[in-house]
């Protein structure tokens, strides 16, 4: 069967993004419930995936022609925040599995496409960014080898997706970068997250292993996907003729993140809720902690900056449209410093965020907060954790953005 000749058809044509994202809304308890479960087995349970692949979660934002949703990036967000609410670990799992359709529809061949998300569009795959294995030409395609580390949302991924350092390719025998996508059944997941992270454990943020997998040549595409000079003249641009297709690679990715971020702290708030209507004050004349001055501060300054939070995320997400729309219309690619200025953005709505979920932890009570097995302290852990991702670190990044500003440095963006 040749790929003209494959037909594909959306499996939902009449779902809204609205109706979409209250699918997630309405598996929050369910997430919850299962909040010790999943940090025990360091992922969401086969049983959630297949609750996943029901309601298309997978197909979010992979294309109409081989049977996507298609829907744009701030839908994928709002999803994911809704997600994240009922389990962070769950968000963070699903978000950097799911989230990368948008990389297989933008950057790999029409031949590549078809052959992946025919007859199974539920795809998913961690993205590794750094070049942590090699790719050798080979006969029939390319080899891949080598391990890397943190690629969250592995366990029921049908792919990976891992940058390499191309052998055999580039000027004077110098390898050259790409990336490479890889079938699951090429790959081991080592179980080595769960057991050491402080927070996020059931985020499925293992190792994979790749030894001697040979992929077709039109599996593993040239280039660094962080590089600033990202022409937005894409692949899946070409075959789909959506701007979101021809999106730059970094700019999502922080994104995804930080979709699953306020979705976190957005559970830290509901928690916060629950405990001050449920527990009194101490002393002798105890009421419901709700009914004071002091709790009502606490929680009113957190949901101020939640809700300030989301909505400088939600923007950034349309912005990211936006930059994709302008780069495909001008054929002027996207500027590094918008780019950069997006990240600095949702860094500071990170910021607030981690304000709140610090505000609430620490007023919660040593019953709650600092109990091992509550959903405050796992949700304290889980945010901790996340601060700690390389892309989140905001101070070295403020300076770039500044030296990028003044002309003093090229905007690389990671």
């Amino acid at each position: 069967m040749t790929i003209a000749s494959l037909e594909f058809r959306k499996p939902e044509p009449d779902l809204e993004p609205s109706d979409f994202i209250e699918r997630a809304r309405a598996m929050r308890e369910q997430l919850r419930t299962e909040q010790d479960a999943t940090e025990e087995r360091g992922s969401y349970s086969a049983e959630t995936h297949d609750q996943f692949r029901e309601a298309g979660f997978y197909r979010t934002l992979l294309p109409q022609r081989y049977g996507g949703q298609e829907f744009d990036v701030p839908t994928f967000v709002r999803m994911i925040i809704e997600v994240a609410r009922g389990c962070p670990s769950t968000g963070w799992c699903l978000s950097l599995a799911a989230g990368h359709g948008l990389q297989l529809a933008g950057l790999f061949p029409e031949q590549t496409q078809a052959e992946v998300l025919s007859g199974n569009c539920d795809f998913g795959a961690p993205l590794r960014a750094i070049p942590m294995g090699t790719a050798k030409r080979v006969s029939g395609g390319w080899e891949i080898d080598g391990s890397w580390d943190y690629c969250s949302g592995a366990p029921f991924s049908s792919h990976a997706m891992v940058c390499v350092r191309m052998e055999n390719g580039g000027a004077n025998g110098i390898p050259i970068v790409g990336l490479a996508l890889v079938p699951r059944s090429q790959w081991t997941l080592l179980d080595d997250w769960r057991q050491r992270a402080f927070g996020m454990r059931g985020s499925g943020s293992n190792t994979i292993r790749i030894e001697n997998a040979v992929v077709p040549d039109h599996y593993v595409v040239e280039g660094n996907i962080l590089a600033a000079d990202f022409s937005g003249d894409t692949v899946g641009y070409r075959l789909h003729g959506n701007p979101m297709y021809a999106g730059h690679p970094a700019g999502f990715l922080q994104l995804e993140i930080g979709a699953v971020l306020v979705g976190t702290a957005q559970a830290a708030l509901d928690e916060y809720e629950r405990i001050v209507k449920e527990k009194k004050t101490t002393g002798p004349d105890a009421v419901l902690r709700y009914t004071t001055p002091d709790y009502q501060r606490y929680f009113g300054l957190a949901l101020g900056k939640i809700d300030a939070a989301e909505d400088v995320l939600i923007r950034s997400s349309q912005n990211y449209m936006e930059y994709c729309q302008a780069a495909t219309r001008d054929g002027s690619g996207f500027s590094g410093e918008s780019l950069l200025r997006l990240h600095s953005r949702t860094h500071h709505a990170f910021n607030l965020a981690w304000d709140a979920v610090e505000l609430l932890f620490r007023t919660s009570g040593t019953s709650e907060g600092a109990r091992n097995g509550s959903r405050m302290q796992r949700y304290y852990r889980d945010y901790s954790t996340a601060r700690t991702n390389i892309g989140l670190q905001y101070e070295p990044f403020a300076t770039r953005i500044a030296a990028v500003h003044f002309g003093l440095e090229s905007p690389r963006i990671a």
